[in-house]
């Protein structure tokens, strides 16, 4: 049965956020397209996530290198792994996300140093480092901002660049982005604007 996880990172409910009307329009397509398949949503604003203190940093690092684990590390690492576990079960893993300050939400950034873990999302190798996830990618939200060509600041996204880098370092790669863009710069224009962007988010999930 195929799995499509999703990293909810909008901070805002669904009815209010225009990243999530992408999403879903992903997800509507995914399921279209798997009507036997099963959705995981993690809602990122509303979980305790790891990496909070030197404990969390010392049990990742005890466990990479080997090292034995005391009582309360191991229960540091085992809080990791419950939200690795989904990434690897999953066939599609789906990103939403707004961008702030030209990046991802704080939230979204602390998953992925939750489960960007040595030895069991990548591995090193003689050859390299090596992601160890199977699964698709998809990254998909929207963007306040839309900067013409040649506009200094259309070199800042470091948003979906620096989320494909952190898929790809864990396998997942080449994943796909689509995103709602300028929806506050054009305001005369949103709704086309997450219109489309749902139009394109909805075929890509079903391509999926």
């Amino acid at each position: 049965m195929p799995t499509l996880l999703h990293v909810n990172a909008c901070s805002r409910p669904r009815g209010e956020s225009r990243s999530l009307r992408v999403a879903d329009a992903f997800v509507e397509g995914w399921k279209s397209a798997h009507p036997d398949g099963q959705v995981h949503e993690e809602v990122l604003f509303k979980e305790e996530l790891s990496m909070r203190d030197a404990t969390d940093t010392n049990a990742r690092i005890d466990n990479s290198r080997g090292a034995a684990l005391d009582q309360e590390e191991e229960k540091r690492f085992d809080r990791i792994c419950s939200y690795i576990e989904p990434l690897k079960k999953a066939d599609v893993v789906l990103i939403s996300t707004p961008m702030w300050n030209f990046g991802p939400p704080w939230k979204l950034k602390q998953w992925i140093d939750t489960v960007t873990q040595a030895k069991v999302t990548f591995e090193y190798t003689k050859d390299g480092p090596r992601g160890l996830l199977k699964a698709k990618g998809a990254i998909v939200g929207s963007t306040g901002g839309a900067y013409k060509e040649g506009d200094p600041r259309e070199t800042k996204d470091f948003l979906v660049p620096y989320l494909k880098w952190a898929l790809a370092w864990m396998g997942i790669k080449d994943a796909a982005a689509c995103f709602a863009s300028g929806v506050d710069a054009k305001k005369d224009q949103t709704e086309q604007i997450i219109a489309e962007a749902a139009e394109r988010a909805m075929k890509l999930g079903a391509s999926m």
